[in-house]
């Protein structure tokens, strides 16, 4: 018996595949999203559950298809820093991790700098709202899993939804909802212009994508992701990559902040389904 091979079974069973191997790659059309069903200026189906872990003072639960995320919430604690004077302010840690399983290429279980960048864009666009004054010598700790991933903006804007309805469920006190939402900007082929004659073709205005999934953030030329509490009217973040002109930058901001008020009323059916849920229980 060979005791350096690990025990298996004498049957093996084929992994499930999700997509055929000859399947055939998606390339960008004007209003023809990777996901037939969607415009683009539609958003995929969002669940949002709260109170999924019993050991965080508050937790949360989203997912969008293939974007999956859990988000528990720790605090608030008392800190004493050595070295340090009074502060009047509490301080809001955020940490976001991927799951070894939750990409297509396996990731480690060591912080990368990609995970670095994230925890730091989600804690700017979580600390506007909460009321950090009323917390002084604490610290509210946040821990965001993310379980399956279809795309870094979406997966982004997702975690801060998470967080933020997190937050609220355990019950500190906030200015307002925070609510994320992203949009690419996905070029969708040139365009013949008048002087087609002359021989000079110019390209169009790349196409707004609401939400992209990572398919379609492969052919993307740059991408937005905005914090938003829609009952302030007030933008807490905003994230910008790529180049666009000045009128599609405005016109994505526009889409994302309509896109906002909608994942808003999600975040607020799920906080009231928590509390009917407590107080039947």
């Amino acid at each position: 018996m060979d005791r350096k091979r690990v025990a298996g079974p004498e049957l093996s069973v084929a992994p499930l595949v999700e997509y055929p191997v000859d399947r055939k790659c998606w390339i960008p059309q004007k209003d023809h999203r990777h996901d037939a069903s969607r415009q683009p200026e539609d958003m995929r189906p969002i669940y949002l559950k709260t109170g999924l872990i019993n050991q965080a003072n508050g937790s949360a639960y989203i997912e969008l298809e293939k974007t999956k995320i859990a988000c528990g919430v720790y605090g608030p604690r008392s800190v004493k820093r050595v070295g340090q004077g009074f502060s009047g302010h509490g301080v809001l840690n955020c940490e976001i991790k991927f799951a070894t399983f939750s990409c297509a290429k396996r990731r480690t279980n060591v912080r990368d700098p990609q995970e670095k960048n994230l925890s730091l864009i989600i804690s700017q666009a979580l600390t506007p709202a909460v009321r950090l004054d009323l917390l002084p010598k604490s610290a509210i700790d946040v821990y965001i899993t993310v379980l399956e991933s279809d795309g870094i903006s979406s997966c982004l804007s997702a975690a801060i939804t998470a967080a933020s309805a997190a937050l609220a469920h355990a019950g500190i006190e906030m200015l307002d909802l925070v609510a994320a939402c992203s949009a690419s900007y996905i070029p969708t082929g040139p365009s013949i212009t008048a002087t087609e004659s002359a021989g000079s073709i110019a390209s169009s205005p790349p196409q707004i994508f609401m939400d992209a999934d990572l398919e379609e953030e492969k052919h993307e030329q740059g991408s937005i992701v905005l914090a938003y509490m829609p009952s302030r009217n007030e933008v807490t973040h905003v994230l910008q990559s790529g180049k666009a002109e000045g009128a599609i930058i405005s016109q994505s901001v526009e889409h994302c902040v309509e896109a906002c008020n909608k994942i808003y009323a999600v975040m607020h059916h799920a906080l009231l389904e928590s509390i009917t849920e407590n107080k039947s229980v």
